[in-house]
């Protein structure tokens, strides 16, 4: 049995939940049906498909309403782990929730990091972190990665461009970003990032920007953009979350940065920036965070607007994730 950190409550292994597949078939999950099927019948558990868009949010949480110790696996791509986290949080029973993906979406960065970094070990239920997020008197959680300025930009192009033939994951992205570096903007910015630490978990002085941006970036995963390494040293179990902040540069700047922007190569272990990067890009790993400027931000890629100040916060230990 797995004993739940801070609480007397003693949670059943994932062979003795009920499991509930969840399948999005808009996302691309309708091919694994068979193998939903297969699942279902090996574990005596149940299939639900999903025929809308915000759907699972309401599925999941209703799941969790009448069994506190379900488990639930949604078949997508990130959209629908947004979706399902929300569902989990809105049930207020995340402590003895948990949830699987198997990646079916355009875009499957979580599960690219949470099923195939060796970040989180497979088949055993372990607590993650989450980031609650209010803006606009709403609350919203993400899993993966939030975006602000020119890469919530991309992901709004990227989003139309994945309807055209070929255009699919990464390369979707990569045909996104040079839409928009064609209009490049910048966007001006308050972010106030509390308490921080470095890599080693010391603390360090909170940090203020007030200044024209590219972009930012404030993940506990590492992975956008269908592949992207943004936040190669994120977590999804330390208690904080990773910050980027690129300064505006030029277009002939940015597209010689790029390449390693995407392989994550930009930031040495130790937190320290790569020499080239220096007064380009900016690391912090924090709590808390707030910003005011932008126009909207986007959420493991779904895209809000944003009028007034935004507050995130990291969650640790929010809900339990089993890596397949």
């Amino acid at each position: 049995m797995k004993e739940q950190p801070g609480t007397d409550a003693y949670l059943p292994p994932v062979y003795e939940r009920h499991q509930l597949h969840i399948l999005n078939p808009a996302a691309g999950a309708g091919k694994h049906l068979m193998a939903a099927k297969h699942a279902v019948e090996n574990t005596k558990g149940e299939m639900i498909l999903s025929d809308k868009p915000g759907q699972i949010t309401d599925l999941v949480r209703e799941i969790f309403v009448r069994e506190p110790c379900a488990h639930v696996v949604v078949y997508g791509g990130d959209g629908t782990v947004y979706e399902a986290v929300n569902g989990i949080m809105q049930s207020g029973n995340a402590a003895t929730a948990s949830f699987s993906v198997i990646p079916a979406g355009s875009g499957n960065d979580f599960s690219t990091h949470a099923n195939d970094s060796g970040a989180i070990k497979k088949l055993e239920p372990t607590k993650i972190d989450l980031v609650r997020v209010r803006a606009g008197g709403e609350e919203r959680w993400f899993a993966n990665m939030m975006n602000i300025g020119f890469d919530c930009t991309v992901v709004w192009e990227t989003n139309r461009l994945k309807t055209k033939p070929l255009l699919k994951g990464s390369g979707a992205y990569i045909a996104g970003v040079a839409k928009t570096l064609v209009k490049k903007k910048t966007t001006d910015a308050e972010i106030t990032l509390e308490d921080c630490v470095d890599t080693e978990g010391n603390p360090v002085p909170d940090k203020t920007y007030q200044k024209s941006i590219l972009l930012t970036a404030c993940g506990n995963g590492s992975f956008c953009g269908g592949g992207f390494h943004a936040l190669p040293l994120a977590s999804l179990t330390d208690g904080y979350f990773d910050v980027l902040v690129v300064n505006d540069v030029s277009r002939r700047k940015f597209i010689s940065l790029v390449g390693d922007y995407r392989k994550g190569t930009y930031l040495k272990e130790n937190g320290e920036v790569r020499e080239k990067f220096k007064g380009v890009v900016e690391f912090t790993r924090c709590r808390r965070m707030t910003i005011r400027g932008p126009e909207r931000f986007c959420l493991d890629g779904e895209i809000f607007p944003l009028e007034g100040t935004l507050e995130a916060e990291v969650v640790h230990g929010a809900t339990w994730f089993v890596g397949i």
